[in-house]
């Protein structure tokens, strides 16, 4: 589907990316300038704690703002052919709340709201309850 704005044609993942991409960066600079309420000194149960997660290729976007919560793991394969499998799990890692990002075996650890590229993928976590705590301060009426 294209959308035809001003004369220009775009390709509606392409704008649907860029606009969960500027919310993601602004919601980062939010939570940065907020308390540090969630670091602390409980271990919350970091496995019922619901995200979001998008998987893009610069060439193409695999996952937009799928909500999970507990492990998620979505294989995909990027336009050269190479397979990529993604497992995301939060946790807490060195008394840090994180998502344990496994890409192919490779781990490393994101923030709750974090984006990360390795090469040509993209994987981009936010949390459900940051985004609604930052909608709700905003004036927005959520269900």
């Amino acid at each position: 589907m294209l959308l035809i704005h001003g004369g220009a044609a775009m390709n509606s993942s392409i704008v649907k990316t860029s606009i969960m991409l500027a919310i993601g960066f602004i919601g980062g600079i939010a939570a940065s300038n907020l308390p540090l309420a969630h670091a602390a000194t409980e271990n919350p149960d970091m496995a019922s704690m619901k995200f979001m997660v998008s998987i893009n290729e610069v060439k193409q976007n695999f996952v937009f703002a799928d909500e999970f919560s507990g492990k998620y793991s979505k294989s995909v394969t990027l336009s050269s052919g190479a397979n990529r499998t993604i497992t995301l799990t939060p946790m807490i890692h060195e008394g840090m709340q994180v998502i344990e990002l496994n890409d192919n075996g490779g781990i490393t650890y994101m923030g709750l709201d974090g984006t990360t590229t390795n090469g040509k993928l993209m994987i981009q976590t936010r949390s459900v309850e940051n985004m609604k705590a930052m909608a709700r301060a905003q004036g927005w009426t959520l269900e």
